[in-house]
């Protein structure tokens, strides 16, 4: 029974809506409260009328008995034959409710709701159809009206509420329905022209707000994808001047200034690796600092273990950080990692260098240890001279970082390891 009735609607709605949608505004709304009142008038009404007809025929009165019939055919017409057009349809059921109401007011003059019935038909036509459906319902009224007046005058129709001036009596009977028609024609369409306004207004704005968000994403695409570029520029320069570097180093006779080309050379690429992560990540302020420092120590330790066996041990929680912390943490990574291979193992052709990256809170911290020889002197005497110890303390500041760089106790060894707060605010590294 659920399937049937569900069905029903679906078809019903199919007649009277049928193309329309709420792009439409009152049309659609027109056509879908019209579709909603023939849904359950029709059911409904056809057993009043069926019920009604056969009543009306067991007391003898075989002509209201045949119109009823007449209306249940009429009403399912209009609410299942889908060969009509909803305007033609919205028309006929006014004729329909025409009909009824000069039945009754022929048939049942003042005691019947056939005056009820004028006032409806302009309400409804009002509902469905445009203004002019509503104007022209008013002047059919008056016809009707006029028209029961004359029947009255004529003697052909029973008024028995005044034996004097039954004309009169009706005309002032029936004026009621009248002005209250008018007053439906006056004041019902400046409400749906507020409504299509507020709905055409909404659409507007819908439309401008759609129009707003593709520009915005499109100007937003265009942002990356120029950023990426400038990140993968950056990058590729940075790649340039580290090779010029490497192939200065390659020339020159001083150790010792070659040295230090190697170690200039080792930072410009630190700052490289940090900018392909970047041009590859789909945030271009914040990077998976995990997967950089782990792909900073290996490029490191295959450019620079100069044939000795160093291996990595890696204990790394997921932590991004934005440009303006990744850029300086990576070169004290590259000065610490850089120094123990330079000096952990000289006297040996093995060795472990470990690295732990965690998070507590919003406080990043980071240690290396190597099992070399440690440090031969104290590490306060060494920063004066050691560029990579300067750089390290600076850097550490640039952080707001604490840090210590010291031997292992009880152990051969060098042990590093720095605390900062993550900061979330994004922009260059020189910022």
């Amino acid at each position: 029974m659920t399937k049937i009735w569900e069905k029903y609607k679906l078809r019903v709605r199919s007649n009277i809506i049928g193309n329309t949608s709420k792009m439409d505004g009152i049309e659609y709304w027109r056509n879908k409260l019209f579709a909603s009142i023939l849904i359950y008038l029709f059911p409904f009404g056809l057993l009043t009328l069926i019920t009604s007809a056969v009543v009306v025929y067991f007391l003898g009165i075989k002509g209201l008995s045949i119109s009823y019939a007449l209306f249940g055919l009429a009403i399912s017409l209009i609410t299942l034959y889908s060969r009509i057009s909803t305007n033609v349809r919205k028309f006929l059921f006014l004729t329909l409710l025409y009909s009824v109401s000069f039945i009754l007011i022929f048939y049942m003059g003042h005691h019947g709701a056939g005056l009820t019935y004028l006032f409806g038909i302009t309400v409804f036509s009002l509902l469905i159809l445009p203004t002019y459906a509503g104007v022209l319902t008013i002047f059919i009224n008056i016809i009707i009206c006029l028209l029961q007046a004359f029947f009255i005058y004529e003697g052909m129709v029973d008024y028995p509420l005044r034996e004097n001036y039954q004309v009169a009596s009706w005309l002032s009977i029936s004026a009621n329905s009248i002005l209250l028609s008018t007053v439906a024609v006056i004041f019902m369409p400046m409400l749906f022209k507020g409504l299509q306004e507020t709905i055409e207004s909404q659409y507007r704005l819908k439309r401008n707000l759609v129009t707003h968000k593709i520009e915005l994403e499109t100007s937003l695409s265009e942002k990356e994808t120029l950023l990426a570029e400038i990140h993968h520029r950056v990058k590729n320069n940075l790649a340039v001047v580290s090779g010029m570097l490497q192939i200065q180093a390659f020339k020159e006779s001083d150790e010792e200034f070659q040295k230090k080309l190697m170690d200039s050379t080792m930072r410009i690429k630190s700052m490289a690796n940090i900018h392909e992560q970047l041009y590859q990540s789909q945030s271009f302020s914040n990077m998976d600092f995990d997967v950089g420092l782990k792909n900073l120590v290996q490029t490191i330790i295959a450019t620079m273990s100069d044939g000795k066996s160093i291996q990595t041990s890696f204990d790394l929680e997921p932590v991004k950080l934005n440009i303006n912390q990744a850029v300086p943490c990576s070169l004290i990574v590259n000065e610490v990692i850089t120094n123990s291979l330079k000096h952990a193992f000289n006297e040996q052709k093995n060795g472990l260098i470990s690295v732990y990256l965690g998070k507590n809170g919003e406080v990043l911290h980071l240690e290396i240890t190597d099992n070399g020889t440690g440090f031969k002197k104290n590490i306060d005497s060494l920063e004066s001279t050691s560029l990579g110890l300067e750089l390290i303390s600076t850097l550490a500041r640039q952080l707001d970082a604490e840090y210590q760089y010291r031997s292992l106790e009880n152990k051969p060894g060098a042990y590093f390891n720095t605390e900062f707060k993550i900061s979330d605010s994004s922009g260059s590294s020189g910022s």
